[in-house]
């Protein structure tokens, strides 16, 4: 998935998960610190994208993993039972992370660590 095809991605998501929550754009926007709804709508059509400090607190808003934001609903849905939204094992993550080891992850969970790494390097290549 390129650059583009990842925002516009990241973008649908965040529209799904919020709009399930019954908020609105400008809710988002006040909880995440921007003065008005249009950066929401931007990173919902795929103008922008989120800066990578925000990611984490857009999920503890929407209730969702930050990982549910990058992968579709068909994707998350389904994942098996696990530690968190999407049914990743948390600890079994970052062990593999932390040793230099993801051959320890299934191949659907080494390539869905691997969509998010890449995700969070487009994003923080954009704040540059």
């Amino acid at each position: 998935m390129n650059k583009e095809e990842s925002k516009k991605k990241y973008g649908q998501n965040l529209r799904r998960l919020r709009e399930a929550r019954g908020m609105s754009q400008e809710e988002l926007a006040k909880a995440l610190g921007y003065t008005n709804r249009s950066s929401i709508n931007k990173i919902e059509i795929g103008r922008s994208s989120i800066p990578t400090e925000k990611i984490q607190l857009t999920a503890q808003i929407l209730g969702v993993s930050p990982l549910e934001l990058f992968e579709g609903e068909e994707d998350v849905n389904t994942l098996p039972d696990g530690s968190f939204h999407g049914g990743i094992d948390v600890e079994k993550i970052k062990t593999a992370i932390f040793n230099g080891d993801i051959s320890k992850l299934n191949e659907p969970n080494q390539a869905r660590l691997m969509s998010y790494y890449q995700a969070l390097l487009d994003t923080q290549e954009n704040e540059e």
